[in-house]
């Protein structure tokens, strides 16, 4: 006979699908209702366009250009405000990465204290199908970082990555010698280390991860 354990087991792993099916249920609902409604939008929209065209109140080309302009402005909008799901473009299968660096971590790392585990990035579609890494649900599928900036899967003790088999294409071929955008060393031979950089990247964790879990936390408090 089944233990009163293994029957409580079942009822809760039952109820939480139960849970997650609703919530997929609803999901698919709001994005069927939303793509209905672009569709009429952009119907109304290229009806408008051909009308104005024929009575050469405008031009194709003037539209398109102005199109361009238009887009570039919101996509910059778009990145300010952190809104949006965020994935690795291009992707590439990150067990055959092909392009993997190979820093000497091991003598460095006392002095970096891992800063490399502070950057943030998104994941791919492989890692987050895998499930094995953590992602930001304040803002899919930017890798979880705790309150200290660090990356959620880093042992603070030892600054050793936990999930070093699983981990992301971006760390395995990050190279902090020759890096324009995160450049770590003040000087790589002497392992001088970049303070400036450093207070950079904690400034923008602070923006992007604790003020998100600063407003999760409130939600639930509330």
């Amino acid at each position: 006979m089944q233990s009163e354990y293994q029957t409580n087991t079942q009822n809760n792993s039952h109820e939480f699908l139960k849970e997650i099916t609703r919530g997929l249920l609803y999901t698919h609902t709001r994005i069927n209702a939303n793509t209905t409604r672009n569709l009429e939008a952009s119907s109304f929209l290229y009806a408008l366009i051909e009308l104005l065209s024929e009575k050469d109140i405008l031009s194709i080309e003037e539209l398109d250009e102005r199109k361009k302009q238009v887009a570039h402005r919101l996509v910059n909008k778009f990145v300010e405000s952190k809104i949006g799901l965020l994935y690795q473009d291009p992707e590439c299968d990150k067990y055959t990465f092909e392009h993997e660096t190979d820093v000497d971590c091991e003598s460095r790392r006392h002095i970096c204290k891992a800063i490399c585990c502070k950057f943030p990035f998104a994941l791919s579609r492989q890692d987050v199908e895998e499930g094995a890494i953590r992602w930001e649900f304040g803002r899919p599928y930017l890798i979880a970082h705790d309150d200290d900036g660090y990356c959620i899967h880093l042992d603070r003790e030892s600054y050793r990555c936990t999930v070093w088999e699983q981990r992301p294409v971006p760390c395995r071929g990050f190279d902090c010698e020759d890096n324009e955008k995160w450049k770590v060393w003040e000087d790589y031979v002497k392992m001088v280390i970049n303070d400036e950089m450093i207070k950079q990247i904690d400034d923008s964790n602070e923006k992007v991860y604790i003020y998100q879990n600063s407003k999760d936390n409130k939600r639930v408090g509330e």
